[in-house]
């Protein structure tokens, strides 16, 4: 499976996207924290993506896919 979690540099967010990345689904985790989250993508495993962005900026957002 693919998913893409906001909100996941803390809370319930990391935990969902650690949580896959670990059973082997490839995530794109996303929160508008890159130090926090690098650390929950090296928690998730290789094939996890950590990307900075804040979604309620549409900027932001579009840059997010991009990457």
């Amino acid at each position: 499976m693919k998913a893409v979690v906001v909100g996941a540099s803390s809370g319930l967010g990391r935990c969902i996207g650690v949580d896959l990345g670990r059973r082997g689904d490839r995530v794109a985790l996303l929160a508008r924290r890159r130090d926090r989250l690098v650390d929950a993508a090296k928690e998730a495993g290789p094939d996890a993506l950590a990307v900075a962005c804040d979604v309620t900026d549409e900027s932001s957002c579009r840059a997010a896919v991009e990457e």
